[in-house]
């Protein structure tokens, strides 16, 4: 039997089917309408024990209902149980991604000190410590979220994506310097947040995580790991911490 994790971020809508605590499916929806036939074509419905659904985006209730008929649905909320204390001042407004990524690398990384950096249209630093206790964090625009606010709020720039091929100091063309100033930023920011974390926690492990934890991989000298499906792998351990 399978658990079934529905994570609606802000670009698409992933659906991962869990068996004995590893991912065996990966699904990817543009719309909510795609969910129930996309999965019916994966696996027989029969075989999902049940579900949680989380979204940043989409009503939760929306998706549930779709899978509701089939098998038991939790939806996620800070009213939950939690494999880990939370010590965030205002847990009602709590990102239910950033909540899953902290419990997931505290379940793959016990008894560390863990910040996790999961990059999307934001990125965000959450720290969990080697006592499972997670202290909170910081939110910053994600890479592709900065190269459109240059193109939208101004007037003859233009909009650009990530160019992993782009390397240097400064760039001698408009294109070069609005990918650079947005490339080699972001990593400064990285790196010297990491930097100062360390100098708090020890023995700090980073994991990136979200859609653009390929551009930090190998850019980072630092000690890190990539857990693309960290968010996934955190509500299926806080499904099952609830179940």
């Amino acid at each position: 039997m399978y658990n079934l994790v529905v994570d609606a971020g802000n670009t698409s809508i992933k659906m991962f089917l869990f068996e004995n605590g590893e991912i065996a499916h990966c699904l990817k929806c543009s719309t909510v309408d795609e969910l129930l036939p996309t999965l019916e074509s994966a696996v027989p419905m029969g075989s999902i024990a049940k579900c949680i659904v989380s979204s940043v985006s989409i009503g939760q209730e929306t998706i549930a209902g779709l899978f509701r008929p089939f098998f038991p649905i939790m939806l996620f909320d800070s009213s939950l149980r939690f494999p880990i204390t939370i010590r965030y001042g205002t847990p009602n407004t709590l990102g239910s991604d950033r909540v899953a990524a902290v419990v997931g690398a505290a379940g793959r990384y016990p008894m560390r000190n863990v910040l996790v950096i999961d990059s999307g249209t934001a990125i965000t630093y959450d720290i969990v410590t080697a006592q499972g206790e997670y202290l909170g964090g910081n939110i910053s625009p994600g890479l592709n979220t900065r190269f459109r606010a240059l193109h939208n709020f101004t007037g003859k720039l233009p909009l650009l994506k990530v160019d992993n091929s782009m390397e240097g100091l400064f760039g001698t063309n408009t294109n070069e310097a609005i990918g650079l100033g947005v490339q080699n930023g972001i990593l400064y920011e990285v790196e010297a947040t990491i930097r100062e974390f360390a100098h708090r926690f020890d023995d700090l492990l980073v994991v990136f995580t979200g859609g653009d934890s390929f551009f930090f991989e190998n850019r980072i000298k630092f000690s890190n790991f990539a857990e693309p499906y960290l968010v996934a792998i955190g509500l299926n351990e806080i499904l099952e911490y609830n179940a």
